[in-house]
């Protein structure tokens, strides 16, 4: 007698098995094609990535410039190799995206940080609502995070983190600015022609996520008022931070489309 065998295949997806070979490298310690990295990143290569003399590796100064490196040598536990290429705006979006984060809970802003970063955003402003928790904000913290997110994603460029501002100072008239609102009865690609059109333009794309609990309604007004694409992301509510790795998914696969 034959038996059918029903089987069932679960695949498990582990973030902390991806990691790249990527370190920052300071431009100061480049000096004629010969690298030198600091003492922390130093420490990470041996120490946690057990990468040894001889192994090619992957560099970012952060600020717009990838190289691919050789290691020399571990003198004094500091690594340091020569420069063989380097590579302008490596894994760079061709699109600016600054992010208008509103600030909420510590555990929930890192997480917020950390895949806007993974998701190409080039500028994040921390911003104070009427319906943000209070809370002490570290942008030393947020700063640590975005470089992290830069090299795990293999960036080259790390996002600019601003000081924590209110709407109407992030608000930019020049921008095509884009709001998420769970009332909007328009997506992100219904606006695909003004996206476009502004892209052509050379015009960053500001993108606007509320807190939990929404905005008030004053917030409403200013949103209204000043003309934002108002987008919606589906029929349920989502936390800011998962608002925040919808729209930009959907807007990069729509820029990645017309590009």
């Amino acid at each position: 007698m034959i038996k059918k065998i029903s089987v069932e295949y679960c695949f498990i997806y582990s973030i902390d098995s991806v990691v790249s070979n990527f370190f920052f490298i300071d431009k100061k310690n480049i000096q004629r094609n010969n690298f030198r990295l600091n003492r922390d990143e130093s420490h990470h290569l041996i120490n946690v990535m057990r990468l040894r003399v001889n192994s090619k590796i992957w560099l970012t100064d952060g600020d717009g410039t990838s190289y691919l490196g050789f290691i020399d040598s571990f003198d004094n536990r500091i690594v340091s190799g020569q420069i063989l290429e380097s590579y302008k705006n490596k894994n760079e979006l061709n699109h600016y995206i600054h992010l208008g984060l509103p600030i909420i809970k510590n555990s929930r802003i890192k997480i917020a940080v950390e895949k806007s970063v993974e998701c190409g955003v080039k500028e994040i402003t921390p911003l104070s609502l009427d319906r943000s928790v209070k809370s002490n904000l570290s942008i030393k913290r947020l700063n640590s995070i975005c470089q992290s997110a830069g090299k795990q994603s293999m960036r080259s460029v790390f996002p600019k983190l601003n000081p924590v501002s209110s709407l109407p100072d992030w608000y930019n008239s020049d921008a095509i600015n884009i709001v998420c609102l769970i009332e909007s009865d328009k997506n992100l690609s219904d606006f695909k022609n003004e996206i476009f059109k502004a892209n052509n333009k050379k015009k960053k794309i500001f993108i606007l996520v509320g807190p939990e609990g929404d905005f008030s309604d004053e917030e409403k007004e200013f949103i209204y008022d000043r003309k934002f694409l108002k987008v919606n992301l589906g029929n349920t509510i989502l936390r800011t931070e998962t608002s925040i790795i919808s729209i930009l998914s959907v807007l990069n696969e729509l820029m990645t489309r017309y590009e």
